[in-house]
């Protein structure tokens, strides 16, 4: 293989890779491989079947498998002994491969700049001790004794604390079903209100209706809702409760607790505290992260490449148009929303690029990676979800270089968490 690699001023890359004929053909009897095993036809024995046999029937997804494999062979080979970290996925460039004859292409994407970063020694963060949270502490003690209890559908009367309701909600503007506001049936837990919470305007609907029942209010667009024309808004809010199911649970006693494992009820209620503060300090951790990456969107004199920033905002509105297209009855109606939320996602694209390059960054000076098992194992979790070995899960990642922005992205991660023990304080 040959290859050559040139880099742009503002973080863009090119590579070109050549395989030969030779090499081609290496990889397209392994790409074949698979296809002869289980492929039967009259005269040939399992196994034995002549390429031009196979590519008569299956050429199109042995000529897929063969570039995926070349692409990530060479990909992987030229990165690695160049020391370049993509920081985003691949344009590519070229067509399948075929066999006997060479065969090229080129993937273009964006690395961090070469410039110096801003020192982070600075920033300080506030991280909270976590607080037990009494309600969830409740919440906790009735999940054990629930290990004993039953859940009995109850048909009269309202719901009431800790309940579980089946219920559809429908969220209209103007009359008209406001994206993600339709629900259709969907099931919650009503807990008690927390000191100093505000009780969300969908709790006191539900709470005044009986099974079969429908019930209006309202409330407000949330601020971070997709359309920023709709923020702020009153939404008209229609619930329809459709079932309730209580908890019937035995009473917390010293023979309760030992049938449930343990020594008596203080120990019972230590375990659920302990949980309760699990889950607490992991919300102060969130809170922590999401400031500290607030600190990192505001850092000022960052280059931050065209290229980053461009993949960044194509993909939140992509993620924008998957939200929203499946609420739209129309493509126009989507288009004029997706119009509006472009200067946004634009905004959003430049911080979260500058918080990519400031991370990254900080990690490679730092000396932090991610080892091959570890992203090994990340694919290995979601082949399996997809019902796909990992190799082949791999090589469908190829072209589009997503293996490499998964690793940038577990990389960040990463200096995030390591970046937080060095600013975080009391």
């Amino acid at each position: 293989m040959e290859y050559q690699l040139d880099r742009g001023a503002d973080g863009r890359c090119r590579l070109d890779c050549t395989f030969s004929a030779a090499e081609v053909l290496t990889v397209w009897k392994k790409a074949a491989a698979p296809f002869s095993a289980s492929f039967r036809m009259a005269g040939f024995r399992p196994g034995k079947a002549p390429l031009e046999v196979l590519e008569r029937q299956f050429g199109h997804q042995i000529a897929e498998e063969a570039t995926s494999a070349l692409v990530e062979k060479a990909v992987d080979e030229a990165l690695r002994r160049e020391g370049v970290l993509p920081v985003t996925g691949f344009t590519y460039g070229g067509g399948n491969a075929a066999r006997g004859v060479p065969f090229a292409f080129s993937v273009e994407f964006c690395v961090l700049p070469e410039a110096e970063l801003p020192s982070l020694d600075a920033l300080s963060v506030k991280e909270n001790a976590p607080v037990a949270d009494p309600v969830q502490e409740e919440l906790f003690v009735r999940d054990i004794l629930g290990r004993l209890g039953k859940k009995v559908s109850v048909m009269e009367g309202r719901p009431q604390d800790f309940d579980v309701v089946d219920a559809e909600v429908t969220g209209k503007i103007d009359g008209h079903v406001l994206p993600g506001m339709n629900t259709g049936p969907c099931r919650m837990r009503l807990t008690p209100p927390r000191p100093g919470e505000r009780v969300p305007d969908l709790d006191p609907i539900v709470r005044g209706l009986g099974v079969g029942e429908t019930g209006t209010g309202t409330t407000v667009c949330p601020d971070n809702y997709p359309d920023p024309s709709l923020r702020g808004r009153d939404i008209e809010l229609t619930v329809t409760l459709r079932g309730m199911e209580r908890e019937e649970l035995p009473p917390l006693t010293e023979e309760i607790a030992q049938k449930l494992g343990f020594r008596n009820v203080d120990a019972l209620k230590a375990s659920a505290r302990e949980q309760a503060l699990i889950l607490s300090a992991r919300h102060v951790r969130a809170e922590a992260r999401a400031a500290l990456v607030a600190e990192l969107e505001r850092a000022e004199n960052v280059e931050v490449p065209a290229a980053l920033t461009e993949r960044c905002r194509r993909e939140a509105m992509r993620r924008s148009r998957q939200y929203l297209s499946p609420q739209y009855a129309s493509s126009e109606s989507l288009k004029e929303s997706l119009a509006l939320m472009k200067e946004e996602a634009e905004e959003k694209a430049v911080r979260k690029a500058r918080v990519r390059v400031l991370l990254l960054g900080w990690a490679r000076r730092e000396g932090l990676d991610v080892a091959r098992e570890e992203l090994d194992r990340v694919l290995a979790a979601r082949a399996a979800r997809q019902n796909m070995d990992v190799e082949s899960y791999r090589r469908r990642l190829a072209i589009g270089g997503d293996v490499f922005e998964m690793r940038a992205a577990m990389l960040e991660e990463r200096a995030l968490d390591e970046l937080l023990k060095k600013v975080r304080r009391g």
